[in-house]
């Protein structure tokens, strides 16, 4: 029989006391894993291991599970970055804990006042394989669309499509089922972009009349991010690929061998795509009008 610990990380990091027992495990192993610190117990009836994502122990600990863009970051979807910990719940939830206290129990109000919580109230669906960790892709992307800006939740869908074409077979179908304020927010998706940058830069340069071409194969560079105008490359340099001194060298080296073949490079980071718009919209244009 496998070990506690490794059956407990084969089960998603958290389990249920009813799975480890139908796995073999009695419940005074539990207890003893739990009193020696090879598990701790969120909530009652649940055990997690130590290292397990935090994001999940506090889903479990509060009485749901991860929703929402929460959710979509545990699936490899591209969201922004923020520090909140959003918790699916049905509506008829109750004895809800505190996310980092399983003896206390806040109330309705002290819950909407806790930082970095979001909780969403849902009818339970009827579904056996229903997920019990995280909420299902289908209602991850209502969830999404509902609770995130536009633009945002754009950028989710465009990384869900392009990191799990087969499971986003049906996304524009689960969006239909939105209220019609929702999806006619809902900019177009494109299946074409690799990133959370790269959407919301196709998303503002489209809604300024800008389009472009996304991820061009150039002979001796490899893929870009855009090219405008047959000649204008625009990198989207996001920090997790492009924030290290071989990654930093890689991207010059890309940028002169453009060079040499007659392209214009602009690169925009991050923060100037999300608090700088002004900036890379104007950076572009001129280029554009000097093509």
């Amino acid at each position: 029989m496998i070990g506690l610990a490794t059956a407990v990380e084969h089960l998603g990091q958290v389990a249920t006391r009813r799975e480890l027992i139908d796995h073999g495990f009695t419940g005074r192993q539990l207890t003893f894993a739990v009193a020696t610190g090879l598990l701790v117990r969120p909530r009652r009836g649940w055990y997690a291991a130590p290292a397990a994502d935090p994001a999940l122990i506090r889903a479990v600990r509060v009485g749901g599970r991860l929703g929402c863009v929460s959710a979509a970051e545990r699936y490899g979807w591209a969201v922004a970055r923020r520090g909140e910990v959003h918790v699916s719940l049905t509506e008829n939830a109750s004895r809800l804990r505190h996310p980092d206290d399983r003896t206390t129990y806040p109330s309705g109000e002290e819950f909407r006042d806790l930082q970095g919580l979001v909780l969403h109230w849902h009818s339970p669906l009827a579904r056996d394989d229903r997920p019990k960790l995280l909420t299902s892709p289908y209602e991850t992307t209502l969830q999404i669309a509902a609770c995130q800006h536009p633009d945002l939740a754009v950028a989710a869908f465009d990384s869900f499509i392009n990191v799990d074409p087969r499971g986003a077979a049906h996304l524009e179908d689960w969006l239909r089922e939105l209220p019609r304020r929702f999806f006619d927010a809902l900019p177009r998706r494109e299946s074409g972009c690799h990133s959370f940058l790269e959407t919301i830069g196709r998303i503002r340069l489209e809604r300024a009349g800008i389009r472009g071409v996304h991820q061009i194969l150039i002979d001796g560079v490899g893929r870009v991010d855009l090219v405008l105008a047959g000649r204008i490359v625009i990198e989207w340099d996001g920090r997790e690929f492009h924030d290290t001194p071989d990654a930093h060298e890689h991207d010059r080296w890309r940028d002169a061998m453009l060079a040499i073949r007659g392209y214009r490079v602009l690169r925009f980071t991050y923060r100037m795509v999300m608090d700088d718009w002004y900036a890379v919209e104007g950076a572009i244009r001129s280029a554009l009008a000097e093509s």
